[in-house]
C-alpha cells in the first residue's frame, strides 16, 4: 500500500494497493467497509504518479508513460511523459483535464502537463495548472481548470520565458521562475497587487546561489525557501516587503541539509516541512501546536518513525506513516478530538515478516584522503557478531541522493539471503551540505569510486567482510559504478551486477538535455569535447578489456534515465573482449522496475548471480 490519502471531509481514505503485477487505486470508507477500485494498471502502459483528493467525491490523478516525439521530420526522441486526469470516487466520470481544443494542434506536443500550481481547496470544482501560453511555446502561464469537464480559462501569466509559478494563500501569482536560452534561471517576485516585479535571486545550474521556492503561509508577505546556510541547506524566509529581500533562517540543522516541501495547517498556515535525515525526526515542525501533536504520537509509537501524513480539512483525521530504522512501514489512521485514537490501516508491506529482517546500522570512516564518509552496514539477521561475512558493495544512485535509515527492497532482499550490504555516501551525495555534494562534480569514477573501494578496504580491515567474497551490486549510477568497480579495481570484487547503467560519459554528455540541462551535465559530469579524454578513461564501455569477473547487465527499453543502448553497447563490449557477462532486456521496462514481474525476474537473477560469484550467503537458522 502507497501514498494514503483522506478526503477533505475526513470521511473516505485513497490509496493505491500494489498486488503481483496490478496496481489499483481505491477509496474507503474512513471507518472501514467495502473497498471500491477507481483504476488499475499493469505499470506497463502507464504508471501512477500521484493521487489527491479536489473534493469530497473526486480525485486528480497524473499518470506516467514512455513515448516518442518527433524532433524533425525523420528523427524521433524518447521521452517520459505525464498526464492529468480527473475521476470520481467510484470510478466513474473519468476526464482528460488537457484535452487539445478541436481542431487545433494546441498542447498535443506538450510532454508533462501535471504541473498543478494551486489545489483552490476553498473552491473544490477548480485547480490552478501551469500550461505552455500558446501551440508550441515555451513559456508557461496558469490556467484555471474545471474537474468536472477539463474546461480551462487562462488565469494569470504573462513573464517571458517563464517555466514555472507560485501562489500565496490569496491564490495570487506572486513568484514566476524564468529560464534564459543559456540554462541560467531566475525568480522573480511581485507585491500582492502583481506590480513590482523584481528579481530574488539568479543562478546557473547547481549553483552554489541556488534556490528553491517552498511557498507561503498565511502571510502573503513571507515567502518561505531553501537556501544555504553556513553551508547547509536550511529553511529560510524573505519579507517580500524588505526592499533588500534578506533572509531569514527559520530552521537549519548543522550536520545535514533539510529538504522536502511545506506543510500546512487546514486554514492554510504553514507550520513545518516534511524531511527524513538519517534518524532524526521524520518532520520537522516550528508551530508550537503541530510540536506537542509530534510528542503525543512519539510517546504513543515509542523509538519510530512517526510522519503525519494526510489530514482531513477540519484536522481531527490524519494517515499516520510509522517505522523503524530499514524495516518498512506501518500505516496508521489517527483521529483528534475528546476521544483521540490511533489505529492500524496496514502494514506497507503485509507478507514481510518484520522479526525476520535485518536492520540497518550507521556507519562512519575516513577515505583515503582522510574526508569523513557516512553510510549504512546491514548485515543479515542474527549475525551481529559474526565476522568474515560475504559483502555485497551496494552504492546508491543518482549521484546526488542518498542513502538514509529508511527501509530499502534490495538491501534486505540480499541481506535476507545471507549477505552483508554495505551502502555509502560517497562524495558527489547530497545531504551533507554543498562542499560534500561539489567534492564530486567531474569526478565521475575518480575519487568517487575511490570513495567505495575505501569503504570496502575499510570493512575487511574491522574483519566483516571476507575479502575472498566481495560484489558490487547497483542500479542506474550506482550501475555505472559497479561497472567501474570491476575496471579499477579488479581483484577486489568476485562480480559485478548492474540494473540500467550508464556506460559511455561521452555519449551521454554528448545526446543528454537541452539548456539548463546540458549545462547540469557539463557541471556535474563533463563536456563530451572539452573532457573528452577523461571521460573516455572513467567509461565501462571502453574498458571491458580491463574487466576479470562475472557481469550482469539488466536493462529496460523504455528507460527514460538512462538509455538501455547504453547497456547493449555495454554488452557488445564486453562480447568483443570474450569476457564472461549476460545481458537481459526488460521489453517496455522503465528506470523504477515497476513492473513487478521484471522486478522479480531481476531480484531472482540477483540472487543467483550472488550464489554463483561470492557463494551462498550466510545461513540464518
Amino acid at each position: 500500500m502507497q501514498q494514503v490519502a483522506i478526503s477533505p471531509n475526513g470521511e473516505r481514505i485513497a490509496a493505491i494497493i500494489n498486488n503481483g503485477s496490478t496496481s489499483t487505486l481505491v477509496t474507503r470508507a474512513f471507518a472501514g467497509g467495502p473497498v471500491q477500485t477507481v483504476t488499475s494498471t499493469d505499470n506497463l502502459e502507464f504508471i501512477f504518479q500521484w493521487f489527491r483528493w479536489v473534493n469530497n467525491d473526486r480525485l486528480v490523478l497524473s499518470l506516467r508513460f514512455p513515448a516518442k516525439r518527433m524532433i524533425n521530420f525523420v528523427q524521433s526522441q524518447p521521452t517520459m511523459e505525464t498526464r492529468l486526469v480527473a475521476v470520481n470516487a467510484d470510478g466513474s466520470q473519468l476526464v482528460n483535464l488537457v484535452k487539445a481544443k478541436v481542431g487545433s494542434n494546441e498542447l498535443r506536443w506538450v510532454s508533462n502537463q501535471d504541473r498543478v500550481i494551486d489545489w483552490l481547496p476553498e473552491d473544490g470544482k477548480h485547480i490552478l495548472l501551469r500550461l505552455p501560453n500558446s501551440e508550441r511555446s515555451y513559456t508557461r502561464v496558469i490556467y484555471k481548470v474545471n474537474v468536472d469537464t477539463g474546461e480551462r480559462k487562462f488565469y494569470a501569466g504573462g513573464r517571458p520565458e517563464a517555466i514555472d509559478w507560485v501562489t500565496d494563500s490569496q491564490h495570487r501569482a506572486r513568484v514566476a521562475m524564468t529560464m534564459s536560452e543559456e540554462g541560467d534561471y531566475t525568480i522573480w517576485v511581485c507585491d500582492t497587487d502583481g506590480n513590482n516585479w523584481r528579481i530574488l535571486r539568479s543562478f546557473g545550474p547547481l549553483s552554489q546561489r541556488s534556490l528553491a521556492v517552498l511557498g507561503f503561509g498565511l502571510d502573503p508577505h513571507q515567502l518561505y525557501v531553501l537556501a544555504e546556510h553556513k553551508g547547509m541547506t536550511a529553511v529560510q524566509v524573505v519579507d517580500l516587503r524588505d526592499p533588500s529581500l534578506a533572509m531569514n533562517v527559520k530552521l537549519s540543522d548543522e550536520r545535514y541539509d533539510l529538504d522536502g516541501s511545506l506543510i500546512h495547517d487546514p486554514k492554510g498556515e504553514a507550520v513545518g516541512i516534511n524531511t527524513t535525515r538519517l534518524g532524526d525526526s521524520s518532520i520537522y515542525f516550528w508551530d508550537p501546536r503541530y510540536k506537542e501533536w509530534q510528542k503525543a504520537i512519539d510517546e504513543a509509537l515509542p523509538q519510530r518513525f512517526n510522519q503525519i501524513g494526510s489530514v482531513s480539512a477540519n484536522g481531527l483525521r490524519y494517515v499516520l506513516r510509522s517505522s523503524k530504522v530499514g524495516l518498512p512501514g506501518t500505516l496508521y489512521l489517527g483521529e483528534e478530538g475528546d476521544n483521540p485514537s490511533i489505529k492500524t490501516l496496514a502494514p506497507l508491506y503485509p507478507e514481510l515478516n518484520l522479526q525476520a529482517l535485518a536492520s540497518k546500522r550507521p556507519i562512519q570512516f575516513k577515505a583515503r584522503d582522510g574526508l569523513t564518509l557516512h553510510g549504512y552496514l546491514t548485515l543479515p539477521h542474527g549475525s551481529q557478531k559474526d565476522k568474515a561475512l560475504p559483502l555485497v558493495l551496494f552504492p546508491h544512485g543518482g549521484p546526488q541522493a542518498d542513502d538514509g535509515p529508511e527501509f530499502d527492497e534490495w538491501v534486505s532482499f540480499m541481506a535476507d539471503r545471507g549477505y552483508a550490504v554495505l551502502q555509502v555516501n560517497f562524495r558527489g551525495s547530497t545531504g551533507y551540505g554543498r562542499a560534500f555534494m561539489e567534492a564530486g562534480l567531474r569526478r565521475w569514477g575518480l575519487e568517487m569510486q575511490d570513495d567505495l573501494s575505501d569503504a570496502v578496504a575499510e570493512f575487511i580491515k574491522r574483519g566483516i567482510a571476507d575479502p575472498a567474497r566481495v560484489a558490487i551490486v547497483g542500479a542506474s549510477y550506482g550501475g555505472y559504478a559497479a561497472l567501474m568497480g570491476a575496471i579499477k579495481t579488479p581483484s577486489l570484487f568476485k562480480g559485478a551486477f548492474a540494473f540500467a547503467p550508464v556506460t559511455d560519459l561521452v555519449e551521454l554528455t554528448e545526446n543528454e538535455g537541452q539548456d539548463s540541462s546540458k549545462e547540469a551535465v557539463r557541471r556535474q559530469i563533463g563536456h563530451y569535447r572539452d573532457d573528452r579524454e577523461r571521460l573516455l578513461a572513467t567509461s565501462p564501455r571502453h574498458h571491458a578489456d580491463k574487466i576479470q569477473i562475472p557481469v550482469y547487465l539488466i536493462h529496460g527499453t523504455h528507460d527514460r534515465q538512462a538509455d538501455y543502448r547504453h547497456s547493449v553497447l555495454m554488452a557488445e563490449a564486453l562480447k568483443t573482449a570474450g569476457k564472461p557477462h549476460e545481458f537481459v532486456t526488460l521489453e517496455n521496462g522503465d528506470h523504477q522496475l515497476s513492473h513487478y514481474p521484471y522486478r522479480l525476474r531481476l531480484f531472482g537473477d540477483l540472487e543467483k548471480f550472488l550464489t554463483k560469484t561470492i557463494g551462498p550467503g550466510r545461513t540464518v537458522s
